[in-house]
């Protein structure tokens, strides 16, 4: 079939390539074809890794390099554009970064396995999640999970200190204990949203359990309002990094790191720099909390109206509502060049909209490693961290200080470009800064009242 297209016909009698391993062939013909639509005449690098890029990789290209070797000889010119797009793939490939991926091997260290479980406890379990698939729980999709998780932690936690595998006041207590002054992987004490999150999950299980004395309930309501009062403080913690930040700065510094990118001389090294640049510059215009991981083209992000747009997207954190929207957000054009970079990566302009359509059509994720593997959860996050002293989770807040700015009525497209319900939201993430920004215009406007009556 292959030796039937018209561009063999002058050599479909070849014992070369009739003697050909097919796989090769098959690269060989994919390769000319390639060249053909694209109207290549001499194989750059950058043709060659779109091709590979678009064909299956660096494997396809050690297929042609042994076809074209047969075709035509070890000093064939090609040979060379062939080898230097292969060594830039390799060099994708051997990059290893963190990975949202599970890991097989994995050893639990702060937490029982559910079959190990107490009977009593596992049998509350598996009523709270039969209550919660017949409708009798209105609750979260994932909270059955959640709550698992954290009892699973409680009961190590007992096992551990010589416990007896009960709740009550006082080993909860020392469970809280534990918790405020457990150091996390990342070498600091966990967040009171991290606390507060465990023991409104373990509150529920009692609750829902339908098993434990109210006063225990009551006894956890308590101490999550202590939690939540603390967290408040923590959320004024947040303010004043937004007010260290010069939000009209972002945009310039998300253009800085993409100028920088050719200074890399390592291709995986451009590739992550790329990777940051687009993580700093599309999320302030575009704030969806810490599901940037979860993006793919084609089944959530399209190029449209000559715009990268989200279709049918449901934000995680509300998806599951009955009734709510999709999220029509889309990236800004000022900054959509960021996301063509990610697709382009190294190579020519000219084909990105070949690598549009591959993108959409195999759901390329928007951030993933050189390698290949898709990023972690916080990945976003954790640039922002590192660019700016703060996660991205502070993207909400400056879109409230920008439409503050314009005026208070403006917020509301706020709260619905940040997928927010209530003025309680609304109130929460409009920062000081952006009130500061608001007093500053009237000022202004006062100063230019008073000019008039200037003598």
């Amino acid at each position: 079939m292959i030796l039937a297209k018209p561009h063999w016909q002058p050599h479909a009698a070849s014992p070369v390539l009739l003697r050909m391993p097919l796989a090769e062939l098959q690269a060989l013909d994919s390769l000319v074809e390639f060249m053909t639509e694209h109207g290549c005449t001499e194989l750059t690098p950058s043709d060659c890794r779109v091709w590979a890029r678009l064909n299956g990789g660096a494997a396809e290209i050690d297929n042609v390099i042994s076809a074209m070797i047969k075709t035509d000889g070890p000093e064939a010119a090609p040979l060379a554009s062939l080898r230097v797009a292969h060594e830039s793939l390799s060099t994708y490939a051997r990059f290893a970064g963190i990975s949202r991926e599970p890991r097989r091997d994995y050893e639990r260290k702060i937490s029982l396995y559910p079959d190990d479980l107490p009977e009593d406890w596992k049998q509350h379990l598996v009523r709270i999640r039969d209550r919660g698939n017949d409708g009798e729980i209105n609750q979260a999709p994932d909270l059955y999970d959640r709550m698992s998780r954290k009892v699973c932690q409680y009961g190590w936690y007992l096992r551990e200190s010589g416990l007896a595998m009960d709740f009550d006041i006082a080993a909860l207590r020392l469970f809280y204990a534990y918790e405020t002054t457990r150091i996390s992987n990342r070498g600091a004490p966990l967040a009171t949203s991290t606390v507060i999150a465990t023991f409104a999950d373990l509150r529920d299980f009692l609750r829902f359990s339908k098993a434990y004395p109210k006063r225990l309930i009551k006894e956890l309501d308590k101490l999550l309002k202590k939690l939540r009062d603390r967290a408040e403080v923590e959320t004024a913690r947040k303010f004043a990094a937004l007010a260290a930040i010069d939000i009209t700065t972002i945009h310039p510094r998300a253009e800085a790191m993409l100028a920088d990118v050719p200074k890399k001389t390592n291709p995986a090294r451009r590739f992550i720099q790329r990777n940051r640049a687009l993580a700093v510059a599309v999320p302030p215009l575009t704030p969806l909390r810490r599901e940037w991981h979860e993006i793919r083209f084609g089944r959530d992000l399209v190029w449209t109206e000559d715009r990268y747009r989200l279709r049918d997207y449901k934000l995680r954190k509300t998806r599951h509502r009955i009734g709510r929207e999709t999220y029509p957000g889309s990236v800004h054009p000022s900054v959509q060049h960021f996301v063509d970079a990610r697709l382009l990566q190294d190579d020519d302009p000219k084909y990105l909209d070949s690598l549009r359509k591959k993108a959409e059509e195999d759901e390329w994720p928007l951030f993933v490693h050189p390698d290949g593997k898709t990023v972690a959860e916080n990945y976003v996050s954790q640039v922002w961290a590192s660019e700016f002293g703060t996660g991205a989770h502070i993207c909400r807040s400056i879109v409230y200080d920008v439409v503050f700015a314009i005026s208070e009525d403006a917020t509301l497209a706020g709260m619905l470009m940040n997928d927010h319900t209530s003025q309680q939201a609304r109130k929460k993430y409009t920062g000081n800064q952006a009130k500061q920004a608001a007093l500053a215009a009237a000022g202004r406007e006062i100063d230019e009242i008073f000019g008039f009556f200037d003598v």
